[in-house]
């Protein structure tokens, strides 16, 4: 069974908390405009030591690119890229005007067999540092990226699914990820609670975090 951490943030005003409420992103639960998910305080955690080095940082999925912003301020080093991904050519094209040229935003469909590992490959980034998944929010979709993206971290890297559904049996994960687990240093849910998260219709505040070994 992959284990399960419960974090409670409610009294944490994070570096991340506070940039994500600047942004307008809803991964902080500062946030005024939209859903408020309390994963700020732990992304603060897991990326405090790549904060100030040369990382190569994957996110699939732009939307508004609040996101996308979030990252700039947070990643300061000149040497860091910021890779951005999407389905959606009206969201690549809108992240980047809001964003440097640390950033490249390409084409990728989570939906389709081979299409996140060609994506990931084909923005010439070598090994990557953090891959994070804020797509979908489909489960096969979430087993397709884990499993398409894992070869793709250098050793120690971070492979982040956002927005897992409380609902869903953490069983499955286990199960379909049995031949990539054994690959990971580390693998670990993260029930985030804050007294203002707010996901109305959704109730997906859960994180699944894997290290590769």
């Amino acid at each position: 069974m992959i284990p399960r951490l419960v974090i409670d943030s409610s009294d944490a005003m994070t570096e991340l908390c506070f940039l994500g409420k600047t942004a307008g992103t809803d991964k902080s639960p500062y946030n005024t405009v939209k859903h408020r998910h309390p994963y700020t305080a732990v992304y603060n955690m897991l990326f405090s030591p790549f904060k100030n080095l040369p990382v190569n940082f994957a996110e699939i999925g732009v939307a508004g690119g609040n996101s996308a912003v979030l990252w700039e301020m947070y990643f300061t080093h000149a040497g860091t890229k910021i890779h951005m991904f999407d389905s959606d050519q009206n969201f690549l094209d809108h992240g980047k005007d809001l964003v440097n040229d640390r950033h490249t935003f390409s084409k990728m469909d989570v939906s389709v067999d081979g299409d996140v590992a060609r994506a990931l490959k084909d923005s010439h980034a070598g090994q990557y540092d953090v891959i994070l998944d804020d797509t979908s929010h489909n489960h096969g979709h979430q087993i397709r990226i884990i499993k398409e993206a894992l070869p793709l971290l250098r050793q120690g890297g971070l492979l982040i699914v956002e927005d897992i559904f409380r609902s869903t049996a953490e069983e499955e994960y286990t199960r379909e990820l049995g031949d990539i687990l054994p690959l990971c240093s580390a693998a670990y849910f993260v029930v985030c609670e804050h007294k203002d998260r707010w996901s109305p219709g959704w109730d997906n505040d859960k994180l699944l975090v894997l290290v590769k070994a």
